[in-house]
């Protein structure tokens, strides 16, 4: 300070001061410089700390020509952007104003200038180096690939040893860093636990930004009419071979000729106002205007240099920088910043580089039943639709057949309804949000919920009640039982039916369906976790409810089976059905039961689950049809006409005529030869009332057949007419 104002004193007074190199010398005397009118320019200052919001109060009369941090950290912002990079995280030197500095100012034009996210900003201080580790944990933690350092090179080689311990490097991640011109810091392994490979491991395919040491147009003109390439072999051949490599000697060259340009531009307008040209060394006039105007012309500077388009703004040089990327030992240069004009170039060569991504993506998969597996099940449950049919107008058609007739028609007409119920809700099992919006989905929830319950009931409601009736006629035969009449087949079917709309109703009311996206387990690749979504119809109290169906239509099988048990000796073919409900149900039994069992385990895969689901619907409804519906077809092509009866042997078996057998074969060996004669006439005898009784049986159906078709008679006529009916008999 001593020396500068010894300067201030002198005569004729300096009226601008070029340098310094050091920031501890060039902020005093950017400070003072102010009060003293002189224009102060360094060529290589590259501190923060003036280019914060204050430093034009602060440093109005300083300027540098050397790109500051600014430049750097546009270009970083530049190449995130260009790579489509949106979260990013940092690591800075806390204890260090240099790179403390810019690097909030990055953060804040990354987060509010281009809208990319900073994750994490990890701070690292000489004095707390063991906290290098911790956070590098936390910047893994949270996902982060892309990362961006400002830090002394000191310390570089101590974090990138970290990052190869941590495993975040390679072509997954991309670090940006600082670029300390020249300076080997990737040798410096002696504080470190690396060795120089794992740290070239690390350091491979990072990034680094710094303003270049010239212009990369070679055969560009300068200011000084001179390509940039001339200018450049003359300042190195100017060194000497003895000289070290120096980034900052273009910015003298360019620094000089900004001073000069602008002393020869105030000169010029200096004529112009006061008609004499102005001299430097003369303190006459007004000094505070003439430096104004002298600030002015520097900030109005515009010229092609040796270090690129020389341009100031606030005081600041917008410059050129330079991109570097480590690759196979050494950098290369992939690209430029022109701070002068905001342009942002590439080399090709990047065009072969494979940018990672910013994030472990997370791809939302919604799982949805494939097209072709859909069509086939619906096409299935189609051609069940249409078997249904042609078996309803079957029974519809030959409902006055002495067979159809006799297994009551109407509630074969229930039970194909029931079927065609079951395969619709096939195909509406199949709907997803392709199809129909979530709120459309929802009501194909109740849709498919409400017709397979009502199919199952009016199926198997009706077969039970088939059963019941001939169950209610052979085990309590009496002369004045009245005959069980259709419609309290339909009534008992009814009243199952209602139990279903209350069961259903109250569901819907307490809690209703709701449209739902569960996400399954998700599955991780080397950059992406897929996760796998499936839509749901979701209610709160579905275990309850679906506890409650379950158990009336377990109830209403298990009834069945015992009565198609009970009756299982009835040979009246026409009549019962019981062998055949009796394997129908034992065909839901198990078929629900694996079904069901196959379907909760399968869940979290559609395809599956749903061609389990459809499959086993498909098939035991098919089945419960074919057992009803073919031996009718079958009889009504032996007998189209109904007009001969043909039923199997006995109204019953004999169970007495199986032990009389099992006794006689006991007692052969003890009896004698008369008695053995006396047996064998016995069992022809029980042969002949045998034929005898089943001939009056086939009487007493078809009495009892007219009688249930005669609904008009009062209850005392037709107790009269069966008592009749019975003398007759006998």
């Amino acid at each position: 300070m001593k020396a500068l104002f010894e300067l201030m004193n002198a005569d004729p007074r300096p009226f601008a001061l070029f340098g310094d190199a050091c920031t501890n010398v060039n902020e005093p005397v950017a400070m003072a410089s102010k009060y003293w009118h002189i224009l102060h320019l360094s060529y290589a200052e590259t501190h923060a700390k003036f280019a914060t919001a204050d430093s034009q109060e602060m440093y109005p009369t300083f300027f540098r020509i050397v790109p500051g941090d600014r430049n750097i950290n546009a270009a970083r912002c530049r190449l995130i952007f260009h790579f489509n990079w949106t979260r990013v995280g940092t690591v800075k030197q806390s204890d260090e104003p240099r790179f403390a500095l810019p690097h909030e100012s990055l953060t804040t034009k990354l987060e509010h200038g281009y809208g990319i996210k900073v994750v994490y900003t990890a701070g690292i201080t000489h004095d707390e180096i063991e906290n290098i580790a911790p956070e590098l944990d936390e910047l893994k933690k949270r996902d982060v690939r892309i990362f961006l350092g400002d830090f002394e090179k000191v310390l570089a080689s101590r974090i990138m040893c970290e990052v190869y311990q941590k495993g975040i490097y390679g072509d997954n991640y991309v670090w940006i860093l600082p670029g300390y011109h020249y300076g080997e810091w990737w040798k410096n392994t002696a504080s470190t636990n690396c060795t120089p490979e794992e740290l070239f491991a690390a350091i491979n395919g990072h990034f680094a930004l710094e303003f270049a040491p010239y212009s990369p147009h070679l055969q560009q003109i300068t200011v000084g009419n001179k390509t940039v390439g001339e200018v450049k072999e003359e300042l190195e051949a100017s060194c000497g071979k003895e000289c070290t490599p120096n980034v900052l000697r273009a910015y003298v060259y360019d620094g000089l000729w900004t001073l000069a340009m602008a002393v020869h531009r105030l000169s010029v307008s200096y004529q112009g106002i006061y008609g004499t040209m102005w001299d430097p060394l003369s303190n006459n006039g007004n000094w505070s205007s003439t430096h104004a105007r002298l600030l002015l012309e520097i900030n109005n500077t515009s010229f092609n240099g040796v270090t690129g388009h020389v341009r100031f703004e606030n005081n600041e040089r917008l410059g050129l920088v330079q991109i570097l990327q480590w690759c196979n030992g050494s950098y290369r240069n992939v690209g430029y910043f022109d701070g002068s004009n905001d342009a942002f170039t590439l080399s090709p060569i990047l065009e072969r580089w494979r940018a990672p991504l910013d994030a472990t993506i997370v791809v939302h998969q919604r799982q949805y039943i494939t097209y072709p597996l859909f069509i086939l099940m619906s096409l299935f449950a189609a051609v069940g639709v249409a078997l249904a049919l042609l078996f309803l107008s079957i029974n519809i058609r030959y409902r006055n057949h002495r067979f159809i007739k006799m297994s009551s028609p109407n509630m074969n007409n229930l039970i194909i309804a029931g079927s065609v119920c079951t395969y619709i809700s096939v195909v509406l099992l199949g709907f997803d949000t392709r199809i129909v919006s979530p709120q459309g989905f929802v009501a194909i929830c109740y849709a498919k919920t409400w017709i397979l319950c009502f199919g199952f009931t009016l199926a198997f409601g009706s077969m039970f009640s088939k059963t019941w009736r001939v169950h209610s006629i052979f085990t309590n035969i009496r002369m004045n039982k009245k005959a069980i009449k259709d419609y309290k087949l339909f009534l008992f079917v009814g009243l199952i039916a209602l139990l279903d709309v209350l069961t259903l109703a109250l569901w819907a009311f307490i809690s209703p369906f709701s449209f739902s996206v569960i996400q399954l387990a998700t599955i991780y690749m080397e950059n992406k976790v897929i996760a796998p979504e499936i839509e749901r119809c979701h209610s709160d109290e579905s275990v309850v409810f679906e506890a409650i169906i379950f158990g009336t239509k377990g109830l209403l099988m298990i009834l069945g089976c015992f009565l198609a048990w009970e009756t299982r000796h009835v040979n009246v073919a026409a009549l019962n059905d019981s062998k055949y409900i009796g394997m129908s149900v034992y065909n839901v039994v198990v078929m629900c039961t694996l079904g069901l069992s196959l379907a909760f385990i399968l869940q979290d895969r559609v395809d599956e689950a749903y061609a389990l689901t459809s499959f086993f619907i498909i098939f035991c409804t098919t089945l419960t049809l074919c057992l009803v519906f073919v031996p009718k077809v079958v009889e009504l092509i032996r007998n189209p006409s109904g007009s001969e009866p043909r039923y199997r042997k006995g109204l019953m078996k004999s169970v007495v005529g199986r032990k009389t057998q099992q006794f006689v074969r006991e007692v052969s060996v003890k009896v004698t030869t008369n008695e053995r004669e006396r047996l064998e006439r016995m069992e022809e005898d029980n042969q002949m009332w045998r034929r005898f009784l089943l001939e009056k049986t086939n009487q007493l159906w078809d009495l009892t057949e007219k009688l249930r078709e005669i609904e008009e008679i009062n209850a005392d006529d037709a107790k009269g007419l069966l008592l009749h009916a019975f003398a007759k008999l006998l």
